[in-house]
């Protein structure tokens, strides 16, 4: 028998599921209490984050209307939560990206990026250090006082278990390779599944391309000739312009032209003038 809570939890999600234009799956894997806290309340007003029991999170998107929302269960990987909100798919991640923080790393932590220790002088005192740091697979030397890496080296590649010895060597060197904060597993929209690869993208350098690419449609159109609401005033321009110059041209005066076609006039006879007088 369904606990009453247990019909509640879903009911609420379903209501939000149906409610919200966009619905993400996000990892809380290993995100402390006081960070989660601070990460509600820089996301009010823009997002809404609702944890439960996986076996829940599944019931209440398969009774939900939206189309196709079902995939999400899918992406429900380990500690999950839905994420609610208006913002579009590109603007959440890019969101979420930004706001997260740097920490240390820790025995059985799992890399985000791979992990890079690079060359050069470390600041440590020669000692029971270099034991360490030799043990997370750095090659070292002593110079001028202080422990040297001597090669660059990775010490842990992205979606690997940090160990006792890396996380260790890393806390001496002051590196903080982990991030925290909310990471996207899938976002829902309009019946699409979006992925964070398919989210990752440089924002102002596709508006850049977007813009480039709208430049060269409309002067591709222009010098075609054809007709749209973006380019009409342009083109009717262009051609009064082209008009005109083939007006003065051929000595054919308007009423919009005449006045040109005189200062054309003068200015050709004051040349004419000065060639006779220097013949004379």
């Amino acid at each position: 028998m369904i606990r009453e809570w247990k019909k509640k939890d879903v009911k609420e999600m379903k209501e939000m599921l149906n409610e919200n234009p966009v619905v993400g799956i996000t990892s809380m894997y290993k995100i402390p209490a006081p960070q989660l806290q601070d990460i509600r309340k820089d996301l009010h007003g823009k997002a809404k984050i609702r944890m439960s029991r996986k076996t829940l999170m599944k019931r209440a998107l398969e009774e939900s209307d939206r189309e196709d929302i079902e995939d999400l269960k899918d992406h429900l990987e380990g500690e999950s939560a839905f994420v609610f909100t208006e913002m579009n798919p590109f603007k959440l991640y890019s969101y979420l990206q930004e706001n997260k923080s740097s920490a240390p790393a820790k025995s059985g932590d799992i890399a985000p990026n791979d992990i890079v220790v690079n060359e050069g002088g470390t600041g440590i005192d020669p000692g029971p250090a270099i034991g360490k740091l030799q043990n997370a697979g750095l090659k070292t030397s002593i110079d001028e006082g202080e422990i040297k890496i001597v090669e660059e080296s990775t010490v842990a590649e992205k979606g690997e278990e940090i160990s006792h010895e890396v996380a260790e060597a890393l806390k001496m060197l002051d590196m903080e390779p982990m991030e925290i904060g909310l990471s996207l597993n899938a976002v829902w929209e309009g019946g699409s599944i979006f992925m964070p690869e398919d989210l990752d993208i440089d924002i102002e350098e596709h508006k850049e391309k977007i813009q480039a690419a709208y430049q060269r449609a409309m002067n591709l159109s222009i010098n075609a000739g054809y007709v749209t609401k973006e380019n009409i005033k342009m083109l009717v321009s262009k051609a009064w312009s082209e008009a005109r110059s083939v007006s003065l041209e051929s000595g054919y005066p308007t009423k919009e032209n005449i006045g040109d076609m005189l200062r054309m006039t003068q200015s050709k006879t004051k040349s004419l003038k000065s060639k006779v007088e220097e013949v004379s």
